[in-house]
């Protein structure tokens, strides 16, 4: 975490300096296997469930508790971001492109992808039901980060399913979407034990804005730091699959995958749309005495064209790294 100043601050940078990662020449840098045997358990395979969380909002925050002086020092500092400009076409599209290449890339690593049709089946007289394209889902992205994401599946799919191992993610809608989640797993892995075919469920998120947060019960400052960029999520982001011999095994993303570019214009939103410009221009906050409660409210509108084509290097880059992972595990 960086330190700042001010006691309670909020900055935004615009410029693309994030890091463009490839896929990495050691995929275990930057995803988690567990259990690696049910990972390659089987070259084919079938894609039970793909879908994108686009996060479209989220609630960054760090609370300073004063350490020694107590709790009159500190503060608390808020940013509040928001993506706009894109339809729901946009998203689609983007979903959809994503999948075409995480196919291709299966395809071109030796695996054999079946027809979803027959697992679709399965899974749905079981009780599994598909969300609708669009559909808003809040996500827990940490101590101190809340996000609402607009979850995607590729057109003619029905909607967006959401397997059991996702539910930690999010609320599962009530208990028939806590319901349907369970017997999408649990039809699923009955599937894969039949047809001798491994199901994959795959859950990508991707973000528009980077925080950085400082403070805690120890700090007499707080500090929220929000980067314009798009990123794969860690942690949220995940693969799943469930083995011909009932085991189920679950690749994370352990590091951010980011793209860096000008994916469209982030403002202050609170200042009639003025352009944020840096860091140290944008830093708010009091130089001394008792800490003071910050925030502040900011918009990415983003340039159609260029996200999509950062979310098509995005997700390729994450797909190539998932792929890698799956073919190296034994």
């Amino acid at each position: 975490m960086k330190r700042y100043l001010a006691i309670a601050g909020i900055a935004i940078v615009t410029s693309g300096s994030l890091a463009v990662p490839a896929q990495s020449a050691d995929p275990k840098a930057v995803i988690k296997v567990d259990k690696p045997a049910a990972m390659n358990a089987s070259r084919q395979l079938v894609v039970g469930s793909f879908v994108v969380a686009f996060l479209v909002e989220r609630r960054d925050s760090a609370k300073a508790g004063g350490g020694l002086m107590g709790s009159g020092f500190g503060g608390k500092s808020s940013a509040r971001s928001a993506l706009a400009g894109l339809t729901d076409a946009d998203f689609q599209a983007a979903t959809d492109a994503a999948y075409a290449d995480f196919e291709r890339q299966l395809t071109a690593a030796g695996y054999s992808v079946a027809d979803r049709g027959p697992v679709l089946a399965t899974v749905t007289k079981g009780g599994a039901r598909a969300e609708e394209n669009g559909a808003k889902k809040d996500l827990i992205l940490g101590r101190d980060s809340k996000a609402e994401a607009r979850l995607f599946s590729p057109t003619g799919w029905g909607g967006p399913m959401i397997a059991r191992e996702y539910l930690g993610l999010m609320g599962p809608g009530g208990f028939n979407g806590a319901r349907s989640a369970i017997m999408m797993s649990m039809k699923g892995q009955e599937f894969a034990k039949q047809s001798g075919q491994a199901v994959v469920n795959v859950f990508y998120v991707v973000d528009f804005a980077q925080a950085e947060t400082y403070g805690g019960a120890f700090r007499n400052r707080s500090a929220v730091t929000v980067k314009a960029g798009l990123a794969a999520v860690p942690e949220a982001t995940k693969l799943i699959v469930y083995a011909p011999k009932g085991q189920i095994g679950t690749a994370t993303l352990r590091e951010p995958i980011a793209i860096g570019g000008a994916f469209g214009e982030f403002v202050d939103a609170k200042s009639g749309g003025e352009k944020a410009l840096d860091t140290a221009a944008n830093v708010i906050g009091i130089l001394g005495g008792v800490g003071s409660n910050k925030s502040k409210k900011f918009q990415m509108t983003a340039d159609p064209a260029a996200w999509k084509a950062g979310v098509s290097e995005l997700t390729s880059i994450t797909s190539a790294n998932f792929i890698t992972a799956m073919n190296g595990a034994r």
